[in-house]
């Protein structure tokens, strides 16, 4: 616990200005704090509705309602177009396909040969979505972020050993808000990052996503540098059919949020069970409806990153500028000096001589009478 100890506070040195103008500079210190508070005032006002109107833009994107749905634009154009509902139906076909391609490869690998077809019985089926209202648009249909992302595993169930340099390792703490905060992340050495296994392994274009703490964001994994998981993340891979932008876009918008708050358990140390994160449910319109949302999203919110950043720097400014009027008040150059003041010497003095403490008073004693 720091502290100052009270002689020292007492020995702290003071400038004093004549008595005029300390109430000149008292009322122009509040007189310019005055005007400072109303300017931050705004620019918090401003950036709670940059806040809000970005959760507006994402909310738009999964409702349909950001561009011109896909059955608009064919309906116009007079074309046929695969629904949501289709491109569902060829994911989880091409999926199915792919495992059974994986199990005969491994029975032939094994001396195997297929005699009957009961091992496509031991097929799992993806997780549906779990009950959650999504407003129904033409040509979308509704997928379980299982379905729709083939890969999906959970973190190493035991915390990496960090070090000064090497990979960077991600933790809740370092996708809050969706935004990928590499300079702040943690690192592990090489020997570290190779026990991760293949399959856990993040490679660009995985979605990365919080379970624990600040729970409920998602980040897609960058080109370069390459990055691992810590503690409190979950991995998945949605499919080729999918635009993993629109999956963050989703994730990270209020839909999203709504099921990641709802799923949540523990108060003091809040997580997210993987089979929850299962069960979300994606709005799922089609593929080249995806792009048109994605690319919509990233032009609206990227002026919002701009006009964000601009509302920081001006908060900083008016932070900086509130030490420089004291500054300026306590060395003598806010307010006009008045040669009519009485000086600050002869103010002091009289302080003085107020605290001077008084003569004690000489104490006779008592007499008692006689009887």
């Amino acid at each position: 616990m720091p502290k100052i100890d009270q002689q020292t506070i007492e020995e702290f040195p003071l400038v004093l200005a004549p008595e005029p103008e300390q109430r000149r500079i008292v009322d122009e210190v509040e007189k310019q704090f005055t005007r400072l508070d109303a300017a931050v005032a705004g620019l918090q006002r401003a950036k709670a509705n940059l806040k809000r109107y970005r959760a507006s833009v994402l909310k738009a994107a999964c409702e349909g309602r950001l561009v011109p749905t896909e059955a608009e634009l064919a309906q116009r154009e007079g074309r046929s177009f695969e629904s949501g509902e289709e491109l569902l139906k060829r994911i989880l076909k091409e999926r199915r396909a792919r495992w059974e391609a994986d199990q005969l490869a491994k029975m032939k690998a094994a001396g195997r040969g297929r005699t009957h077809d009961a091992w496509k019985t031991s097929y799992e089926e993806p997780a549906s979505a779990a009950e959650i209202v999504v407003a129904g648009v033409p040509g979308w249909s509704v997928a379980s972020l299982d379905q729709i992302c083939p890969v999906f595993v959970d973190c190493a169930h035991r915390t990496p050993r960090y070090s000064e340099e090497g990979t960077p390792a991600l933790r809740p703490r370092d996708v809050v808000g969706g935004f990928l905060r590499l300079e702040e992340a943690a690192r592990v050495a090489t020997n570290e990052y190779e026990k991760q296994t293949l399959r856990r392994r993040p490679v660009p274009g995985d979605i990365i996503y919080s379970r624990e703490l600040s729970f409920g964001w998602a980040v897609l994994v960058p080109e370069a540098p390459s990055v691992c998981m810590s503690q409190g993340m979950v991995l998945f891979r949605p499919s080729d059919r999918v635009d993993n932008r629109f999956v963050r876009v989703v994730l990270n918008g209020p839909l999203g949020r709504k099921q990641a708050e709802r799923a949540a358990t523990g108060s003091a140390h809040p997580h997210i069970n993987l089979a929850d994160i299962r069960t979300y449910a994606v709005p799922l319109p089609p593929l080249p409806e995806q792009h048109r949302i994605v690319a919509e999203v990233e032009r609206r919110l990227s002026v919002v990153d701009e006009l964000e950043a601009t509302v920081e720097k001006n908060l900083a400014r008016c932070a900086r500028l509130r030490q420089s009027i004291l500054k300026m008040a306590f060395e003598g150059r806010l307010v006009p000096q008045d040669p009519n003041d009485e000086p600050a010497s002869v103010l002091l003095d009289r302080i003085r001589e107020r605290r001077r403490p008084e003569e004690p008073r000489r104490r006779g004693v008592r007499r008692v009478p006689r009887p």
